[in-house]
């Protein structure tokens, strides 16, 4: 079941593209469309009963998936339960897509890089070790870049070329992660790798290699993950993209990133508090930024990709405590369940989890109704897009669940998530206070990171209650427009709804799960921490969405965030094109005057000329003496037979001959050294392609 389940997407890729032709008529898409249908059901089917299978039997299965409780590794587990949310993610992207891309003129190409896609996820998150995993990461690397770059835009084209250089950057990385990883600890397997690590943590020497393997593993999987700062790609990326692959992009393919982080911080630096802290701070910059970029954006789409940002962010951040409170735990009580600090260690893994099912989940239903509006707009532009909402409750009850799931408001998903979350902080803070070890460097931190986990809360209901208000709540600009919009009764087919319907269904299903199976996740003080949340959020939303973000005399939403700080233009971009090339001319002219230096030497001593007691007026001594020889020789001849000497110049004919076997062999070397110049240039230009491809 499990080969199935990685190589079924494959072979559906290659059967669709070679049966289906180039033209089709209205009813044959319609038809191909069900197939694709068919095809991600059955998938999905399989990732269930697969993850059922792996989980064992009995009631026992039904609580590990409702508590999360079990370990990353090659043996099934949470890649299981992650592979069952990506093939449900693929299943109502494909009820979504039937309507969304039955006009799109390259769908056969755009279907097959999405069923490869799918093919290289399950692989991703199935691995058993870690050089399969990155050979399906880079496979989803090339396969999704197809999304980004399919509209072929001039826009989508820049955004595609982001994406693929940050994705080959990051694959290199990971790489060479790998390589160091194999030489120290002989072995890439997830089931034995974090005992062959935790040996070698011991050892002076080999920590620092570890430490320099994650790094490298860390920026790879990061730049996936849109972790700060290589989320470059996302934003742009996001936009330019269909919304059935953005929504796919943010749902599941950003998971496999954090996937690989999580990877890294349990079975290659497990314990290690100072890599947990690290992690931490980047999950908590990649939090903070991204929410407010959300806050910032007058752009539907893009509020959205920085959302998925922040998201990213809270996943990392208990990624981080996870780390920190493995740290903590003394390895005898390392499975001891009444040790609070085990308590916290689980809580942070099984919250972090959580909220990746749960901001999956929700950003298919944000995503696709973005695609919803633009199908009957055209545009994702919030002050165009305004009011498209308004008499349209089922959009609005979707799209509100949506939100505030996301928003973590009790009763829905992510309050599950993000509270877990929140005390697994608040419980590391309390045992951090009488450690001596850890407290001096790890206490402020983690009390800081606590204020701005709520403070990031709020950021998320704050840019989710702008775009509710801009969408359903107030009114166009242009009376007749809005018009327009208040007469669309029919704005989505049956399967678009149904698609968008089926994951609103999961917000409170997930969200009421608590009730059953951890009820204390609703007392009083974890209940006050989303209350601080939404607190600020509203506030933060009155203060700076109403009076700054909202322009209250031109009565329109502006992006307020300053276009120079573009991290992916001007700085990787610069970096790339300009500081790199310049340093490395610099560079060369010092080496081509240094080896200009060096012959000039050696020109003047070892290979100095010699003087000559005449120039030859041609040729060289060999053909001087030759010729001279052979002239003496006529001559002899000559007196011998007693006639008159002619001579035949044999000295100008021999160095004739002698220039030109010589030159052709010029022409040999010329030739020769600019086909592999050539040579070198095509491969030069292949290089800059695959990287920037516009």
């Amino acid at each position: 079941m499990l080969a199935f389940v990685i190589f079924y997407p494959f072979a559906a890729a290659v059967c669709y593209a070679f049966m289906r032709g180039k033209k089709s008529s209205e009813k044959e898409n319609n038809i191909w469309s069900n197939v694709c249908i068919v095809s991600g059901a059955v998938e999905l089917i399989a990732a269930i009963v697969l993850l059922f299978d792996l989980l064992g039997d009995g009631m026992g299965k039904l609580m590990k998936v409702s508590f999360l409780t079990f370990d990353v590794g090659g043996n099934g587990g949470a890649g299981a339960v992650l592979s069952t949310v990506a093939a449900f993610a693929w299943f109502v992207v494909y009820l979504f897509s039937r309507e969304y891309m039955k006009s799109d003129k390259s769908v056969i190409r755009y279907e097959f890089f999405n069923l490869m896609t799918l093919g290289a996820t399950m692989g991703v998150f199935f691995a058993g070790d870690l050089f399969t995993l990155f050979f399906f990461f880079e496979i989803m690397s090339f396969t999704s870049f197809m999304w980004v770059a399919h509209r072929q835009t001039r826009g989508a084209l820049y955004a595609a070329g982001t994406y693929l250089g940050i994705s080959v950057a990051g694959g290199m990385a990971i790489l060479m992660g790998l390589f160091i990883i194999y030489n120290q600890a002989g072995t890439l397997d997830l089931n034995s790798i974090e005992e062959c690590c935790a040996a070698l943590m011991q050892n002076g020497s080999s920590r620092q290699w570890l430490y320099i393997a994650a790094g490298c593993l860390f920026a790879g999987f990061g730049a996936k993950a849109g972790a700060f700062p290589v989320h470059a790609w996302l934003p742009k990326a996001y936009a330019e993209a269909p919304a059935p692959a953005t929504a796919l992009l943010s749902a599941v393919l950003s998971k496999t990133g954090v996937w690989g982080i999580w990877i890294v911080t349990e079975s290659i630096l497990g314990g290690d508090a100072g890599w947990g802290a690290f992690v931490l701070v980047i999950g908590t910059v990649t939090m903070v930024y991204g929410g407010l970029r959300g806050v910032l954006s007058d752009n539907l789409k893009i509020t959205l990709a920085y959302s998925s940002m922040s998201q990213l962010g809270f996943i990392l951040v208990g990624v981080g405590m996870e780390g920190i409170l493995k740290a903590l735990l003394p390895a005898a009580d390392i499975a001891v369940n009444q040790n609070p600090v085990f308590e916290g260690y689980k809580m942070a893994e099984q919250g972090m989890l959580l909220h990746m099912i749960n901001h999956s989940i929700a950003k298919l239903i944000l995503f696709m109704t973005a695609g919803i509006i633009f199908m009957n707009i055209g545009s994702y532009e919030l002050n165009r897009v305004r009011g498209f909402g308004r008499k349209k409750p089922v959009l609005f009850t979707v799209f509100a669940l949506a939100a505030a799931g996301i928003g973590g408001v009790p009763l829905l998903n992510g309050y599950f998530s993000k509270t877990m979350l929140h005390e697994s902080i608040v419980l590391c803070g309390k045992q951090l206070a009488g450690n001596v070890t850890y407290a001096s460097y790890l206490g402020g931190l983690v009390n800081g990171v606590e204020y701005l986990f709520l403070f990031s809360g709020g950021l998320t209901v704050a840019y989710m209650l702008k775009l509710c208000i801009a969408l359903f709540v107030e009114k166009n600009e242009d009376a007749s427009v809005q018009k327009e919009y208040d007469g669309k009764k029919v704005y989505a087919s049956f399967f678009t709804r149904i698609s968008v319907v089926a994951c609103a269904l999961l917000v409170p299903m997930v969200g009421l799960l608590p009730l059953f199976v951890k009820r204390e996740i609703f007392s009083l003080e974890s209940l006050s921490g989303a209350a601080v949340s939404i607190g600020t959020g509203i506030v933060i939303y009155v203060v700076l969405v109403r009076f700054v973000v909202f322009d209250r005399k031109e009565r329109h939403y502006r992006d307020i965030f300053p276009r120079w700080i573009d991290i992916e233009k001007y700085v990787y971009r610069a970096l790339v094109y300009k500081t790199i090339p310049f340093l490395l001319g610099i560079i060369s002219r010092i080496l081509d005057s240094l080896l200009d230096s060096i012959v000039l030497i050696l020109r003047k001593t070892v290979y100095r000329e010699r003087a000559l007691p005449h120039e030859l007026p041609e040729g060289n001594r060999i053909t001087h003496s030759i010729g001279v020889s052979m002239e003496n020789i006529r001559r002899i001849y000559y007196v011998v037979r007693k006639k008159d000497y002619e001579p035949k110049n044999y000295e100008h004919k021999l160095a004739l001959k002698n220039t030109d076997f010589f030159e052709s062999l010029r022409i040999i070397e010329r030739s020769l050294s600019f086909g592999l110049f050539m040579f070198c240039v095509g491969l030069m230009l292949t290089m800059v392609y695959l990287l920037v491809v516009n």
